[in-house]
């Protein structure tokens, strides 16, 4: 199974839209890893995480064949992570030659309320509302969706993805996860190859109920999927999703996170498990 991360940085990207700060003008003078998209994700080349305002252009500097994309699973319905007026370029006459002929879009109420509120109901899109702790099958993937500490709990969810024997924790965007969710966890006997975290605040402090993580809320997160036997020694840990204020220069965020057994994620990182 292969992730690749489009877009790492928060909704305002890296360096902001329209910030003059001194951690934004340093990310334009160094650019390469320094530039950061808006958050998305992409599974092998047919399961797409989140439609960002951003998805055209993550489209095109990494040649994604975009009609082969066969699903689309939603975390919520932020505008940084979901766009729907996308959806409504895949009928004709903006689209043909659809190698998936049905895109399956899949998220909350909320989230597909708003999605079919803005591009009404394409051709070529399916819609399909989902739950918390839900489990459900896409082709050859299993997944699994779990309430994040965003928004509230029935319209925000970060998921776990198997593939095979493969299998991931995609958790973004969320505070520290509820104490029912390491419950499922262990109740499942998940074993997780690849774990990816959200770490919007890096070094800024941020309570544990708050609707994001920094550093020391990863580390602890970390060390409790361990306590429970979800992670060990070769889980690959990923942090994801960096705000501007936390000054996410790559090279800061990488030795801060080696601290704690962590890689940092950047726009068109390609990670296999």
């Amino acid at each position: 199974m292969k992730l690749t991360y489009l877009g790492t940085a928060a909704a305002e990207g890296f360096p902001a839209v329209f910030c003059n700060c001194q951690y934004c003008q340093e990310a334009r003078k160094l650019g390469g890893k320094n530039i950061r998209t808006r958050s998305q994700a992409i599974i092998n080349d047919d399961l797409l995480i989140d439609l960002c305002p951003d998805t055209y252009h993550h489209f095109l500097v990494n040649n994604i064949e975009s009609h082969k994309i066969k699903y689309l699973v939603i975390t919520h319905a932020h505008g940084d992570h979901l766009y729907p007026v996308e959806l409504c370029n895949r009928q004709k006459p903006y689209a043909h030659g659809m190698e998936a002929p049905t895109l399956e879009v899949y998220g909350s109420a909320l989230s597909i309320e708003r999605a079919t509120q803005i591009c009404g109901a394409p051709k070529n899109v399916s819609f399909n509302v989902i739950d918390r702790f839900q489990r459900f099958e896409l082709g050859e993937y299993t997944l699994w969706s779990l309430p994040a500490r965003h928004m509230d709990q029935k319209n925000a969810f970060f998921y776990v993805i198997k593939q095979g024997e493969k299998t991931l924790l995609y958790g973004h965007d969320t505070g520290f996860f509820y104490d029912e969710v390491f419950d499922f966890f262990k109740n499942e006997g998940f074993k997780f190859d690849l774990v990816s975290l959200d770490c919007t605040n890096g070094d800024i402090a941020i309570s544990d109920t708050s609707s994001h993580m920094g550093f020391e809320n990863n580390k602890r997160l970390l060390e409790r999927l361990e306590s429970i036997g979800c992670i060990g020694p070769a889980t690959k840990k990923i942090i994801n999703h960096f705000s501007h204020n936390a000054n996410p220069i790559h090279e800061h965020f990488t030795k801060r996170a080696a601290s704690f057994g962590c890689d940092v994620s950047y726009d068109s990182m390609t990670v296999e498990i």
